[in-house]
């Protein structure tokens, strides 16, 4: 319900925003002067709601100008201004219209302008353009559109905007080598939109990111990771990751997942490691951290191929995977739980392989332990086992067998207490006689194990179970 109430709902401060700026703006001394652009302009033509407000004013210093003097007359508060950009950012605070309370809005507003970059600086010199290089300094055409908030007309100056969206293209407004050596982030942006909206990336395109690969070392991480992110949970995974390779640029962002290919496996599947990877990536639900464990589930496979008895085997994958996982998501700038969420699910996802095509050769004791150590990531866990699972080839796709853990799980969680505690402590084995230190945890263990087995444990059995390990 919530869901279904944010739908509804999104896009109409945004809208009634629009309409409070160009009813303003009509009568004002920047008539004819404002535009909206950008991807609020895209989205309008695609049917979608509108979501950051840029705006671009035809003037020297205009969106300075433009903020300072709007934020006067309604008393908006503070304008942050960026001057060596002819950027400025105002908030509309205190400002009803439409029904709407636009007070939590951002609006950003910059002067029409021309930019020119230096080698290994992505901070361009800026100053006044006309409205055509403003729009020719944008990434791709599609994104080059201006709406004028005076008169509400769309103005496509590139001339291919609005057929390119009507098409389905990714293309840029100048020639693509320029516009990626401008900011070369702008190359994962392409295939980010190629695979968001199912669009078109032409071959010319492809080839200037290939020319261009390298220079996405020029970016941080934190501003490629961001990027990555957006792209895998999009209903196209599996394109994006072909695209980052066929263009070059995943050799530099995750050379570990690049070593992957053509990495032959065993009887069991029909694909090499980089093909069924791809296949596990598209099949888990679209949560980062679901995709990104399955995207780098067997990533330890190259360091651990090996031959035996005439078949390929990748012994301790999942152990070498999740550390050379946590190496890559860490030089990515993952957060540290993040980072830890994804490689539980790596490092145990080989855990359940022999539980049986229903999941009825694993104990209750065993199922009980999986979870005690999993907690909070056994749910990402399993889907991705079961996108592994599906990923084998023929008889050995083991389809039904998470579905089985699961209802055995749910089974056992009615006789299991959310968070069972050990029926003895540490004070106790101390009051037995024990010292604090290594053998405290042998001890617990056994009765862990115990509990494991029979979560109603009594008090009085785990201090026998205790009083037999001192022994």
């Amino acid at each position: 319900m919530h869901k279904l109430y944010n739908i509804m709902i999104e896009g109409i401060k945004e809208r009634a925003a629009l309409d409070f700026l160009s009813k303003v703006i009509r009568k004002s001394p920047y008539k004819g002067k404002v535009f909206l652009a950008g991807g609020a302009v895209r989205d309008e033509l695609m049917g979608r709601n509108p979501k950051d407000i840029d705006l671009v004013v035809s003037l020297p210093d205009g969106g300075i100008k433009f903020s300072k003097w709007i934020a006067k007359k309604y008393n908006l508060g503070t304008v942050v201004v960026y001057p060596k950009f002819g950027t400025a950012k105002f908030n509309l605070k205190g400002v009803t219209h439409n029904g709407q309370d636009l007070s939590d809005l951002d609006i950003e507003a910059v002067m029409t302008r021309k930019e020119q970059y230096h080698d290994g600086d992505r901070k361009p010199d800026v100053s006044v353009g006309t409205l055509k290089q403003d729009v020719e300094r944008r990434d791709f055409t599609v994104n080059s559109l201006l709406k004028d908030l005076t008169t509400g007309e769309i103005i496509d100056l590139t001339g291919q905007g609005a057929s390119d969206i009507k098409k389905g293209v990714v293309r840029t407004p100048l020639d693509p080598d320029v516009i990626f050596a401008e900011d070369p982030l702008r190359m994962l942006r392409a295939i980010r939109f190629t695979v968001k909206y199912g669009w078109d990336l032409p071959m010319f395109m492809i080839k200037s990111i290939k020319r261009n690969a390298r220079k996405i070392n020029n970016i941080s991480n934190e501003r490629i990771r961001d990027e990555v992110d957006k792209m895998i949970v999009t209903k196209r995974p599996k394109q994006a990751m072909r695209l980052l390779k066929i263009t070059g640029l995943l050799q530099y962002i995750m050379p570990e997942v690049q070593a992957l290919v053509g990495v032959k496996q065993g009887k069991y599947h029909d694909k090499d490691v980089w093909n069924h990877s791809l296949d596990v990536l598209e099949k888990v639900p679209a949560t980062l951290t679901k995709r990104m464990g399955a995207l780098l589930h067997d990533v330890g496979k190259k360091a651990t191929q090996q031959i035996v008895d005439d078949d390929v085997h990748f012994y301790t994958h999942e152990k070498v995977g999740a550390e050379l996982a946590a190496a890559i998501l860490k030089r990515l700038k993952y957060p540290g739980d993040m980072i830890k969420k994804i490689t539980t699910s790596i490092e145990h996802h080989m855990r359940l392989k022999r539980s049986g095509d229903n999941g009825e050769e694993i104990s209750d004791k065993a199922l009980r332990k999986v979870k005690r150590t999993i907690g909070d990531h056994l749910e990402d866990l399993l889907d991705i086992m079961d996108a592994d699972n599906k990923s084998h080839s023929g008889a050995s796709t083991q389809d039904n067998q998470i579905a089985g853990i699961r209802m055995r799980l749910k089974d056992l969680d009615k006789d299991m207490p959310a968070d069972v505690k050990l029926p003895i402590s540490g004070a106790d084995l101390i009051k037995m006689g024990m010292k604090p230190g290594p053998d405290f945890k042998k001890v617990l263990d056994k009765i862990q194990d115990a509990v494991d087995a029979n979560p109603k444990l009594s008090r009085q059995q785990g201090l026998d179970i205790a009083k037999r390990e001192i022994k």
